[in-house]
């Protein structure tokens, strides 16, 4: 026979104390109703059958033996015997045993007693109190009845669709559980239907009572046989109606009476299939999932919309349509505003989901514990002060919330935990102040950087990589941005971590591989990025998401120098009576990222060595205290982030709005890093250790920053200061100097004939390797690309540096030397010079003086670079007509000419001989003398002015009168003066004399 669905108010009678006496006299003969004749029946067929199948195999091959048979046979029904005996002892003993669950099991109409419940009280680490968790402080009873037909249709979807059809237990269930525990090192977990749920959560402990907590198979078994024996005694309403009044529905509600005043202000009949959706699915974890008083209340909506699902798929169960349903999924619950007497309701919640999970929702809800928590109250207060003065400061940006948590790096303790700006604040959905974000998954953005770069130092890499920050790189079809447009080309590791570029990251991300980061991530204990497959280079950018409280305990790893604590909330946890049931103990914790690594990673992000180059600089001191850490900005910005850490404390903090609006103007580094270094500075005083001592195997270097390689002697190329683990160095950067050709790129064969015409460049030939092969040729393209790009990766080839030739490629002279229409003194040697450009070679080189050649003048006089240098003395005075012609092996020539005049040789000179004193006024006299021949003019001229004047020959000299305009600023200014003289048509001058304006 199967149990109806119809959830009318027809069922077997009441329970009553008639009723209940009538139960007790039918117990010790009701075995049959529970199946035990079944199992006695299984149990003796399968003996038997296996007892005669033995023995007809033991006659088949022990052959003829009479008195072996007859002793087995004995030994058969003597054993049988006993079996039997053993067997009715049993069944005997159940069925006392279950005449005693019968006198204990409550009544169905009104609620268990719970008298003996207990408050946990939980407390900071300096014993101030956060929360008490009263045992039964909301309860209220409700018939059946009473609970709309869709709230029960809901609690059904949720947690036992088959109640009307089993017999209270789920015996698959029980045998996985049972496996699990054996084979999987499981804890003994028992199968859930109501029946069970009711029995585990509200009658066990009555009836077994200290033994109810235990997790053992005999304990399993005591809570099957009362669960039974609840599904004997009482209706399927009757154990539906039990249930639904005594269910945690989170905080301290228990029944849907007072689950429906607490969370929506109303009764239970007027609950519409929303809300009821809503509690059902809180009844798996009412500690963690409850909008009001969960450590994870974003869990609600995912619950809701699993009971409504579940309704859906099992409409022929059910019977409620699917456009019911669709409205209920849509529809906006409102919840009723009631607080609570709590502090740090975040971290309170969080812990008590913790407990939970260790201890059972029973235990910790009515144990009466004692919890000491690693809460630090005084810490809790100034984080809320910060958080709450830096997002009401940012409103006008459309920023409505945020989050902190501090953590303590040598121990992994949780000092402080805000999940949100405001607990109490429910109706906006920008703040949703249920939720605790530090716990909630979330992108981190460009947070996660650090670890790319520290993935890519364990694969052997450092700060001295040269990466790409530019914006035509692209990773197969992938192109990532960088935040503010600007792209600065190729950087060393270290600048690029700390201004936060993205190119460059992927790049390193890329190099050091996804599955290595993925593996790093795990190990710092990242929860939720275990599905590799559906990840890319984004996630370099922090698009997958993480829970605040996961990367901050990754910085606190990098804080202690590559040593892990797991994230701890919980010093001490004591019974009712003081017994010690946990206890933090003190652990050297595990070492996840070697030491050398982590303190390369530190010296990139910390700034150790003083680079001064990250942005937000002065958010990263208070005063002269240094302080490490990495900001992030997700796409909108959605949401904003900063890690600030030494070595005393690690500092996260989250700014944004819930329902993922953007935040235009919002930067992390002006908003969430400015609340991290508020918070550091009321609280450096006492966290103040900040000291990286570099462990052995840190080398250090300089490195070129185009290259990231170490240059070698000789090599010149400006550098950066860098470091690295040993064994694990740089390239070295062997350079070099080329001449090119500017016309054709070549190796000039006439390189000296070329650089002599401006025709050749100074190219840098590189000969390191990019380190990421998968980007060589974006490489080469960039570089190669650059306007007026000095570099060159592949040593060019030789050949000739086109030269700029006549008509037909005739050769070209040029004279540089003498100017025409120059004078040169007769008698004296003078240059003749220039050059010749020319095709292959030449077959003549002549210089003529008035159509005479030079002698020693031909082919030899040009040099390898097309230069001429010709001396010449010409003995008279006379007009010189100077013709140089070149002739190359084709026969094709060129000249050029010049003209100079040659005048007469003079042995005179002049000298200054007034004013004698180095001093000079305007209107006094200068006077000089010419000696050794006749002056036909003289002048002078003056340095430092722009001024002449002519003298005139008078009596001892010549005079002149020094008259300057007006105008000339002299002042007490230092001039100089010279006197020119021509003697038979020779220019002497004298020798400068300094003069002082007076």
């Amino acid at each position: 026979m199967k149990y109806s669905i119809g959830f009318s108010n027809s069922r077997s009678p009441r329970y009553s104390p008639t009723r209940r006496r009538t139960t007790k006299k039918m117990i010790g003969t009701s075995f049959s109703g529970l199946g035990f004749d079944k199992h006695k029946q299984v149990k003796k067929y399968t003996s038997r059958n296996i007892g005669s199948k033995r023995v007809k195999r033991n006659d088949s091959k022990g052959g003829k033996n009479p008195e072996f048979k007859k002793k087995l046979k004995k030994a058969l029904v003597v054993f049988a015997g006993v079996s039997f005996f053993l067997g009715c002892a049993g069944l005997i003993g159940v069925g006392i045993y279950l005449k005693k669950l019968g006198n204990a099991l409550p009544s169905p109409d009104k609620l268990v007693d719970r008298s003996s419940d207990q408050s946990t009280q939980i407390f900071d680490r300096n014993g101030s109190l956060l929360y008490t968790i009263y045992g039964d402080q909301n309860r209220e009873f409700v018939s059946l009845d009473k609970i709309p037909e869709h709230t029960r249709k809901a609690v059904l979807a949720a947690e036992d669709a088959e109640f009307y059809q089993h017999k209270g237990l789920d015996y698959l269930g029980i045998a996985k559980a049972l496996v699990s525990s054996v084979f999987g090192k499981q804890r003994l977990r028992g199968a859930s239907t109501i029946t069970q749920q009711l029995v585990k959560n509200t009658i066990l402990t009555d009836v077994l009572g200290e033994q109810a907590t235990e997790r053992t198979l005999s304990r399993k078994i005591k809570e099957a046989l009362i669960t039974m024996q609840v599904e004997q005694t009482f209706t399927k309403d009757e154990i539906l109606q039990m249930y639904m009044n005594e269910v945690a529905l989170g905080g301290v509600n228990y029944g849907f009476q007072a689950a429906a005043h607490s969370y929506f202000d109303k009764d239970v009949s007027e609950l519409d299939l929303a809300e009821s959706a809503l509690l059902a699915g809180l009844i798996q974890s009412p500690g963690a999932y409850s909008p009001l008083f969960g450590s994870m209340p974003e869990m609600a909506k995912v619950r809701q919309t699993y009971v409504l699902d579940q309704l859906k798929q099992k409409h022929r169960i059910f019977g409620i349509d699917d456009e019911e349903i669709e409205k209920a999924m849509e529809q906006e619950l409102v919840y009723s505003s009631r607080k609570i007497d709590i502090k740090a309701p975040h971290f309170v919640f969080y812990v008590k989901g913790a407990l939970e999970e260790e201890f059972g929702t029973e235990m910790v809800e009515r144990g009466g514990l004692k919890v000491t928590t690693t809460l630090d109250l005084t810490l809790q207060d100034i984080a809320e002060e910060e958080l709450i003065k830096g997002v009401d400061a940012n409103k006008r940006l459309n920023v409505h919330n945020g989050a902190m948590v501090v953590m303590n790096p040598k121990n992994g303790q949780v000092l402080a935990m805000v999940g949100s700006r405001d607990y109490w604040n429910t109706q906006d959905p920008r703040v949703d102040g249920n939720v605790n974000i530090v716990t909630s998954m979330r992108q981190m953005g460009s947070s996660v950087k650090p670890f790319v770069y520290l993935n890519m130092i364990q694969q052997g890499y450092g700060p001295w990589l040269a990466t790409p920050d530019i914006k035509e790189i692209a990773f197969n079809k992938y192109k990532p941005p960088n935040w503010d447009g600007k792209y600065g080309g190729f950087m060393l590791a270290r600048k690029a971590l700390v201004q936060s570029r993205n190119v460059p990251t992927v790049y390193a991300l890329q190099l050091g591989g996804i599955d290595n980061y993925l593996q790093l991530m795990q190990k710092l204990g990242i929860q939720g990025i275990e599905n590799k497959a559906s990840y890319g280079l984004s996630m370099g950018l922090g698009s997958t998401e993480m829970r605040v409280l996961d990367l901050a305990n990754a910085y606190a790893t990098l804080a202690n120098s590559g040593i892990r604590h797991e994230t701890t909330s919980v010093l001490k946890v004591e019974d009712s009576k003081g017994n010690v049931l946990k206890e933090y103990k003190e652990s050297e914790g595990q070492r996840v990222i070697d030491e050398k690594e982590a303190y390369v990673t530190n010296w990139m992000i910390c700034d150790l060595d003083e680079f001064g180059d990250r942005y937000g600089r002065h958010y990263f001191y208070v005063g002269k205290r240094k302080l490490c850490g990495k900001t992030g900005t997700s796409d909108g910005p959605k949401d904003l982030l900063a890690f600030q850490y030494n070595q005393s404390l690690v500092v996260g903090v989250w700014n944004g709005n819930n329902n993922n609006e953007v935040m235009p103007g919002g930067w992390s580094s002006t908003i969430s890093l400015n609340i991290s270094n508020s918070f550091f500075r009321r609280v450096i005083d006492n966290y103040n250790e900040f000291k990286y001592n570099r462990p052995p195997g840190i080398m250090t270097t300089k490195v070129c920053v185009d290259t990231g390689a170490t240059p070698a002697e000789g090599v010149e190329c400006k550098t950066e200061a860098s470091i690295y683990i040993a064994g694990r160095a740089p390239q070295i950067d062997n350079r070099k100097k080329v001449e090119v050709c500017k016309a054709n790129g070549l190796i000039p064969t006439n390189l000296e004939q070329a650089k002599n015409l401006d025709l050749v460049d100074v190219k840098t030939l590189l000969t390191t390797k990019l380190e990421n092969a998968a980007q060589e040729e974006a490489y080469k393209k960039y570089l190669l690309g650059l306007k007026d790009s000095s570099y060159i990766l592949d040593l060019p080839e030789e050949g000739l540096c086109p030269l700029p030739l006549g008509e037909g490629n005739a050769p070209v002279v040029e004279i540089s030397k003498p100017i025409s229409g120059g004078e040169f003194e007769a008698g004296k040697s003078f240059e003749i010079s220039g050059n010749v450009r020319f095709l292959d070679s030449l077959s003549a080189f002549t210089v003529t003086v008035n159509g005479v050649s030079v002698p020693g003048v031909g082919v030899s006089t040009v040099k390898a670079d097309g230069t001429f240098v010709v001396n010449y003395v010409a003995p008279s005075i006379s007009t010189l007509n100077i013709v140089v012609t070149a002739r190359d092996v084709a026969g094709k020539t060129d000249s050029k000419s010049v003209q100079i005049q040659m005048k007469g040789s003079s042995s005179a000179s002049i000298k200054i001989i007034k004013p004698a004193n180095g001093k000079i006024s305007k209107g006094a006299e200068i006077l000089s003398t010419v000696s050794g021949g006749k002056a036909d003019k003289v002048m002078y001229k003056f340095g430092g002015i722009n001024y002449s004047l002519d003298a005139v020959e008078v009596a001892g000299g010549w005079s002149g009168i020094f008259s300057p305009p007006d105008g000339l600023g002299l002042g007490s200014k230092k001039i100089t003066v010279k006197a020119l003289a021509m003697v038979n048509g020779v220019e002497i001058e004298s020798p400068t004399v300094e003069l002082v304006v007076q």
